[in-house]
């Protein structure tokens, strides 16, 4: 496989990260809300869980993103 497919493959792989850190951050809240036996603590901590996903999710994909550009800046360093 090319150099191009392995870029798809990482954005594809980055949008399952995304995507899996806000609905395991919006179920584990939803659970834990729940748990407490309350209407109200349920709807606060699925946004509580929703917004720490969003955060993991966030600096997760800032890290990744990171190392492919800190690659690809070695890689076109090498071809001189």
């Amino acid at each position: 496989m090319g150099k191009r497919w392995e870029g798809v493959f990482r954005l594809i792989g980055i949008g399952w990260y995304i995507a899996v850190c806000i609905l395991l951050g919006t179920l584990g809240g939803r659970w834990l809300g729940q748990k407490l036996d309350g209407k109200s603590y349920e709807v606060l901590f699925t946004l509580l869980g929703l917004f720490s996903g969003l955060i993991v999710a966030f600096l997760g994909v800032y890290r990744m993103l990171r190392l492919i550009a800190q690659n690809n800046h070695d890689n076109d360093k090498g071809t001189n």
